[in-house]
């Protein structure tokens, strides 16, 4: 009985699958830059990238789940903790707490319900997606998708397109540059940037604060209606700018004019201005958040 046991052990690691309940430490080979797809409903996924042509799994399944699926080969892998097609209150434990090594390189893709995901020294394109789970990346990612409900996000160092968006969590991005990209509804946002090509910011209830400059052409587009709006910028920045509120104030930093009314009637205000050569384009909309710009 206990080799047919062990016997059966063998063909489950061989053929990449790992019984519920159990640990899990398996491990292949891959190409320097691999496509992985990971999927995981409860629990944690934590990623962290090395050196080595290799991935390797580790950590432990919740025992209602149906085992580790870890199939594919040199270029394309999936990682699946499987679920049984009917799950509900007979299945209380299916938290999987999963960590994985790959090649830094990799593209990676998680998808999430309540699971969290972390992210560590990968510079491949991320595509992270998690309802409640909160998810964090720390690195250089070339590119970096992050989509959630109610987690929050937290994402540094992707310095050619990072994109945000959350329902209710927060949104905390630094060491960005190139294209960026953040909404939320009330959650706020908080920015601290590298050289921005095209940024654009929205919250209906939170507020966003910026921290960065502006390349030569950029543009730069900040939304808010019942948050505020905080813009830090070069003193040096040449852009021609754009703000207007409905009950909000406008606090100008650099000078270059008062705001006016838009209306006889209404509480609203308009700000246009130039300063340097008008290089890049800078929009500010809030209804009643107000609007500051600070040179620094």
């Amino acid at each position: 009985m206990k080799k047919k046991l062990l016997l059966l052990m063998a063909i489950a690691l061989a053929a990449g699958g790992v019984w519920a309940g159990e640990s899990v430490d398996v491990t292949k080979s891959a190409s320097a830059t691999p496509t992985v797809e990971i999927e995981n409903l409860a629990g944690s996924v934590r990623i962290n990238g090395w050196d080595r042509e290799e991935i390797r799994v580790t950590g432990v399944l919740g025992d209602d789940t149906d085992g580790l699926d870890f199939s594919g080969s040199n270029d394309n892998f999936d990682i699946e903790v499987e679920i049984p097609d009917s799950y509900g209150r007979r299945h209380r434990d299916l938290d999987s707490d999963l960590e994985i090594w790959l090649p830094a390189g990799s593209s990676v893709s998680v998808e999430t319900v309540s699971a969290g995901i972390r992210v560590s020294k990968v510079d491949g394109r991320l595509e992270l997606e998690s309802v409640s789970g909160e998810v964090s990346v720390d690195g250089a990612p070339t590119s970096a998708d992050v989509e959630t409900v109610s987690g929050s996000i937290e994402l540094s160092g992707s310095e050619t397109l990072a994109i945000a968006e959350s329902v209710s969590g927060k949104i905390e991005l630094s060491g960005v540059a190139g294209r960026v990209e953040a909404a939320t509804v009330s959650g706020s946002i908080r920015v601290e940037a590298g050289n921005i090509e095209q940024g654009e910011f929205e919250a209906v209830s939170g507020s966003v604060r910026f921290t960065g400059a502006l390349s030569p052409g950029a543009r730069l587009s900040a939304e808010s209606h019942s948050g505020s709006v905080v813009l830090n910028l070069p003193a040096d920045t040449s852009a021609r700018f754009q703000v207007e509120t409905f009950s909000g104030g406008i606090n100008n930093g650099f000078g270059g004019g008062e705001a006016e009314r838009t209306s006889r009637y209404a509480p609203g205000k308009r700000l246009d201005f130039t300063i340097g050569s008008g290089d890049a384009q800078v929009r500010v909309e809030s209804f009643s958040g107000s609007v500051t710009l600070n040179p620094r």
